[in-house]
């Protein structure tokens, strides 16, 4: 159903309810002004209500997908990369996280590493030969 159809039945609904919930000013004799008015009311009410209950489930959908989208992040940011054990040498896969002071135990001797990350600048280096002047000749070698 779309949303539009989803908002004309809530409001029909909402009527209803209210010239149900308003009928008891009727039973005690009170004019037909007086039904509409408290039947007005009852539907105000439920418009209040129904708001604020509609933007505390999204306040509180929005704090979830916020702590998923932090979570996923952090699974994102971790990586994982082979390193040799500094106490027997052998080689071993840890889950690393830049900013993090990350540690692995070693498969091999069970010995507690650190794991140290060094940057460094390297020149950046472009191609000798364009890429269309090297489709070109692909090309020509598929041809042959």
């Amino acid at each position: 159903m779309g949303k539009s159809v989803v908002i004309i039945l809530s409001l029909i609904i909402a009527t209803i309810i209210s010239f149900i919930g308003a009928l008891p000013s009727l039973l005690w004799g009170l004019s037909l002004v007086n039904y509409f008015s408290t039947a007005s009311i009852i539907f105000a009410v439920q418009l209040f209500i129904g708001g604020a209950w509609n933007y505390y489930v999204d306040m509180k959908n929005l704090r979830e997908q916020r702590k998923i989208d932090a979570a996923n992040e952090l699974v994102d940011s971790v990586q994982n990369i082979q390193i040799c054990c500094a106490y027997c040498g052998a080689i071993n896969s840890a889950a690393i996280l830049v900013g993090d002071n990350n540690t692995f135990e070693c498969n091999t001797c069970k010995e507690i590493n650190s794991v140290i990350l060094s940057c460094s600048a390297a020149r950046t280096t472009h191609p000798i030969m364009p890429k269309a002047e090297l489709a070109n000749i692909f090309k020509s070698i598929d041809s042959e």
